[in-house]
This record gives C-alpha cells, structure tokens and sequence, in this order.
C-alpha cells in the first residue's frame, strides 16, 4: 500500500494554517489513472473554497511530504515527491501484476524482477501500445 501525508504551510489573516491529508496513492491511482493537482485536492480534503483568497495563497507554497509508505517512499527525498517518476513506476507495477499469470504459465518465471532484461522488454512494448 502506498501512503503519503501531503502538508502545506502558510498564513492567511494573521493565521497560521497547516492543511495536510494522508493520500492513499494507490486508491488515487486506480480512480484517476494519475494524481490529480496535488494543491487543489488538498486544498478540498481541508474545506478550502478554491475561488478564495486563501487557495491563492496556499498555491504559492511548497507541499510537503513525509511519512512514505510502501514503494512511493523510494521516489520521497527531503520532503519532496517525485510524482511523474512514482506514477510512472506504479503503472509499470501494475502491468507487471496484470501480466503475472500469464508470464508465470508461458515463460515458467515466477519473479519477472530476476529477469530484467525481460521486463525492460514487456514495459517498453506496451509503452509502444499505449502511445499508439
């Protein structure tokens, strides 16, 4: 499972405020096939009206994350998230754990990781499939 809290700090009317959420990623993932705006979603989970002044100060700051659990923490580095890098790998996870089956009944491999060059292979091909 893949977990992450999102924080953004800011002032607003002489307030500190820290909206923050815990993101399920994988749940994100399988809705929307990406992660949405990152300061949007927050700002909704936090009931930030995103036509107020608030949003657009909240905007103008950095997200913070910490907390990674699961492979998204390897894409987390001094608060900072990769997101293209993670979504990227969790979609080619995903097309692993969907080729499984068949990698396991056609090819005899149970762990298609001890097989890199192979994997390259099948990752690249339906990265073919799919910008076509």
């Amino acid at each position: 499972m893949n977990k992450i809290t999102a924080t953004i700090e800011f002032n607003y009317k002489g307030e500190y405020l820290r909206p923050s959420a815990i993101l399920d990623l994988d749940d994100i993932m399988q809705k929307n096939r990406a992660i949405p705006p990152l300061h949007q979603h927050l700002a909704s989970l936090n009931n930030i009206d995103i036509y107020s002044y608030e949003y657009e100060i909240l905007l103008g700051e950095e997200i913070q994350f910490k907390d990674a659990e699961g492979s998204v923490a390897d894409f987390v580095t001094d608060n900072h998230f990769d997101q293209v890098a993670f979504e990227q790998d969790w979609h080619e996870q995903a097309l692993l754990k969907q080729l499984a089956t068949t990698i396991k009944q056609q090819l005899d491999i149970d762990d298609i990781n001890q097989h890199p060059k192979l994997k390259s292979i099948i990752v690249s091909a339906y990265k073919i499939g799919v910008d076509n």
